[in-house]
């Protein structure tokens, strides 16, 4: 076998099936590098086998493993990762009014008057290699999650998305992700249920380390929104290509609620979006924190319901609806 072909993805089940419930959500699922192997695999098999309440909800519908020299070629981890990245070289230079004033009110602390610093530029201000800096612990206090962006609070230092230097580290060459479809009629809740049984049994038979966090070992796509992000970034065939995004359900949904392709892959680039309330007051959110854990149709209602698109990264200042 060529070295091309060892860093083909190597599809062991297929995207199959269809499911004609109104229900229906396809989930994706996929192991950090440090966790991945078949062994893993097998021990999620088991979780899922285990509670028999369940079969009739949930169905692995697609299976695959991507090699690490695959995903740096494609530069799958970059662009799933695209806007945060923007903001880990920026640091505070790309925050928004709206952002500032959250920063203010969170940590106390006038925005102009704070040391604000990318992911990249702390760890020459700190000394740090990213696995240094991706281990910092700080208290929860220090911690604000904001428009989809991490700021950790150490000491006097502000540092924005402290975690992707390591993260781009770690999908080398040498690692591979392994990516699952679960079809599943599940409410949210449920769903999380199943994936904190599943990291469970793993802890239970020592294949993942027990001080290893939850988002550490698994993600899965938390709204519908990111299910379409994350068949962008890893629904492939056996030959590396792309699934079409046709064969992605939520998708689908969104061309029969009247959007254009165009208008659902210009959501995914530019996600931030600005929301009122009938007394004037407004919040910006991604358009993946907004659709957490929403059904389709609530997913799109809560879009059409936006007032504006922040066009962050385009050159512009932003899009009104």
């Amino acid at each position: 076998m060529s070295s091309t072909q060892k860093d083909l993805p190597t599809v062991v089940l297929p995207l199959s099936g269809e499911c004609d419930r109104p229900h229906c959500q396809d989930i994706f699922v996929y192991l950090r590098p440090e966790s991945n192997g078949i062994v893993v695999e097998s021990a999620i098999m088991r979780a899922i086998s285990r509670r028999k309440e369940l079969e009739e909800r949930i169905k692995l519908v697609y299976l695959a493993n991507l090699p690490g020299g695959f995903l740096n070629r494609s530069r799958v981890i970059e662009k799933h990762y695209q806007l945060k990245l923007l903001f880990t070289r920026a640091g505070g230079k790309l925050f928004t009014p709206y952002m500032k004033e959250e920063f203010s009110r969170y940590f106390g602390l006038p925005f102009d008057k704070a040391r604000v610093a990318g992911a990249f530029e702390a760890m020459r201000i700190l000394g740090m290699n990213r696995e240094e800096l991706f281990d910092l612990w700080v208290a929860e206090k220090d911690l604000l999650h904001l428009n989809g962006q991490t700021i950790k609070r150490y000491h006097n230092l502000f540092i924005v998305n402290y975690d992707i230097p390591a993260i781009l580290q770690k999908n080398s060459f040498g690692t591979d992700i392994a990516v699952m479809i679960f079809r599943s009629e599940l409410a949210p809740e449920e769903f999380h249920h199943l994936i904190t049984d599943m990291v469970t049994i793993l802890r239970k038979e020592g294949i993942v380390d027990t001080r290893r966090p939850f988002s550490r070992v698994f993600h899965y796509s938390n709204g519908p929104f990111e299910q379409i992000r994350d068949g962008l970034g890893f629904l492939y065939d056996k030959n590396g290509k792309h699934l079409p995004l046709e064969q992605i359900r939520f998708y689908r949904f969104l061309i029969r609620s009247g959007l254009s392709k165009k208008e659902i892959l210009d959501t995914l680039e530019y996600p931030l979006f600005v929301f009122g309330d009938d007394k004037g007051s407004y919040r910006e959110e991604t358009i993946y924190t907004a659709t957490l854990e929403s059904s389709y149709p609530e997913a799109v209602k809560t879009l059409l319901s936006a007032k504006a698109q922040l066009l962050i990264g385009s050159g512009k200042a932003f899009s009104a609806l």
